[in-house]
């Protein structure tokens, strides 16, 4: 190979590359400009249960399904541990939640509760011993897949670092058994009822190599090559939370963790919502804003967008702003939320997001009375339309 040969061949890696660069940096897709207006009846509540994590799904009969979490408002009976106190209220996802389903013959809602799909056993020696939560629903190849997180109870879990009351150490011997589980249907009425087979075993444990104590809100997707690639969170020794990123041949099988997906700390995320596009080859994450850092000027707790051309490094798009901690109602009133968390983007058949799911609260939920729980601290889920190109 010539000189000339030589720059040439250079020259064009280096064109292409920024051309990369230039398609990333040109992407066009602004949810927050595509929010709309709501009313009571994208809202979904509950009297007497605390609800959480909405994940949608269209069913075979068109009609649209909800799996989300849920766990009885009130205090705990002190029957099998002593420090169950500790799961009073809001608090008591950690051991009590179940996932249950609902139906709507619109996607934005109203929806109306069916019946409860998977509640944990407490028995003992099982992964998923307690609570059943973060579901997050997919169909692939004709079947549904739903994956969820459930958690035993680690009595060997030793504190590291500061100083623990007895309440916190025992907070974090059932948090830091966590793995995610999925249950595969052919029919949303298999689900309904009850036709399923509960997993043995997880699809993604800590390896207490890079992933320690948790692993939690999974989301899935197909992308290049038929693959099946999963985003998930889980801690750093320390405590620093962070996205994990791994990869599967089928989408029940095993995942391989294959790397972080960011360590710049001013991009601290929680609750992915994760998807691969297929026109665009990128691939594209809602998630909770989870950091203090002023850097990208964004509100602690907003809704943001982050994206990837392989998965692997992902960063913020120009606009990287989805929603603040907020609701917009079509009658012209503005709520301020204490909590905007757990998105879910459901996409139409070309892959367009059309719509936007959340959990939220208007005051802090963990606060206030558990055994006379009051709208404000009260949760819900809750559809935003995404409307406009």
């Amino acid at each position: 190979m010539n000189r000339y040969t030589h720059y040439k061949s250079i020259s064009i890696c280096i064109v292409s590359f920024l051309f990369s660069l230039l398609a990333i940096s040109q992407d066009n897709l602004n949810l927050n400009q595509k929010l709309g207006k709501i009313d009571s009846s994208n809202i979904f509540v509950s009297k007497d249960h605390y609800t959480w994590c909405s994940s949608v799904i269209k069913g075979e009969d068109d009609k649209y399904y909800m799996f989300y979490s849920r766990w009885p408002h009130g205090k705990r009976a002190l029957d099998d541990d002593s420090l169950n106190y500790i799961f009073d209220g809001f608090s008591g996802w950690q051991k009590y939640s179940e996932i249950a389903i609902a139906v709507s013959d619109k996607l934005e809602g109203p929806y109306k509760h069916i019946t409860t799909v998977l509640k944990s056993s407490g028995k003992a020696g099982l992964w998923d011993r307690f609570t059943m939560h973060n579901p997050h629903i997919q169909k692939f190849n004709g079947y549904y897949y739903l994956y969820y997180i459930s958690t035993a109870y680690d009595s060997a879990y030793v504190p590291v670092g500061a100083k623990q009351t007895k309440e916190q150490t025992q907070w974090y011997r059932y948090n830091c058994a966590q793995s995610i589980g999925v249950v595969k249907v052919k029919t949303i009425n298999d689900f309904i009822t009850g036709n399923f087979k509960m997993p043995e075993q997880p699809i993604v444990r800590v390896d207490k190599v890079r992933t320690f104590e948790v692993v939690n809100n999974p989301s899935v997707t197909q992308g290049p090559g038929g693959k099946y690639y999963m985003m998930y969170k889980s801690r750093k020794p320390g405590g620093y939370m962070m996205f994990w990123w791994a990869v599967a041949d089928k989408p029940d099988a095993p995942f391989t963790t294959i790397s972080n997906v960011t360590s710049d700390v001013d991009m601290a995320c929680e609750d992915p919502c994760m998807w691969y596009d297929k026109k665009k080859k990128n691939f594209y994450a809602v998630a909770k804003y989870f950091s203090q850092s002023k850097k990208y000027g964004l509100q602690f707790g907003s809704l943001v967008m982050l994206q990837s051309k392989d998965g692997k490094e992902w960063r913020f798009p120009n606009n990287p702003e989805v929603s603040k901690r907020e609701l917009n109602f079509a009658d012209g009133n503005k709520m301020l939320l204490n909590r905007l968390e757990r998105p879910f983007i459901y996409r139409d058949k070309k892959g367009i997001p059309i719509a936007l799911f959340a959990a939220a609260s208007y005051e802090a939920p963990n606060q206030g009375d558990p055994l006379q729980v009051d709208y404000k601290h009260n949760t819900f889920n809750v559809c935003i339309p995404l409307t406009g190109n």
